[in-house]
């Protein structure tokens, strides 16, 4: 059996990387059902003071300065208009903004059927979590 060797520039490469996910926000989509996004939402939100939440039942307006952390909530009910006026906000001020949105649908059936901006998805699809309703009595089985 030969020695082990390890890449020292690998794992400084993977360092560096792993610190820059530490530092730059990543946007994350989470699909499911609205009582599981929801619950994972609480989970992830980070408790900042700086956020800003929308949801389909408010009338929906980019933020007008920087803000740490944009929560989308049932981001498929925004309508075309909005989802133009979001990636142009996103470009234009949106950098160092983490994007947390969530969907009751596959999201990207919605830009196959053309009714969700393809690069808005992909802008905010940057971590996709599927969730997946859990039976409580599932997780106390033998």
């Amino acid at each position: 059996m030969g020695p082990v060797t390890t890449d020292a520039s690998l794992l400084q490469s993977f360092r560096t990387e792993w610190a820059s996910l530490r530092v730059k926000p990543l946007n994350v989509l989470l699909e499911g059902s609205c009582r599981a996004t929801n619950a994972a939402l609480s989970i992830l939100q980070p408790p900042v003071r700086d956020s800003i939440v929308w949801s389909p039942t408010s009338a929906f307006d980019v933020p007008s300065h920087e803000v740490r952390t944009l929560i989308l909530k049932n981001v498929a009910g925004l309508r075309t208009a909005d989802q133009t006026r979001l990636l142009a906000w996103i470009d234009r001020n949106g950098s160092g903004t983490q994007i947390i949105s969530t969907s009751e649908h596959p999201l990207f059936a919605a830009v196959t059927l053309g009714v969700f901006e393809e690069t808005l998805y992909y802008r905010l699809n940057v971590i996709l979590l599927r969730i997946e309703p859990v039976n409580a009595s599932a997780l106390y089985a033998d």
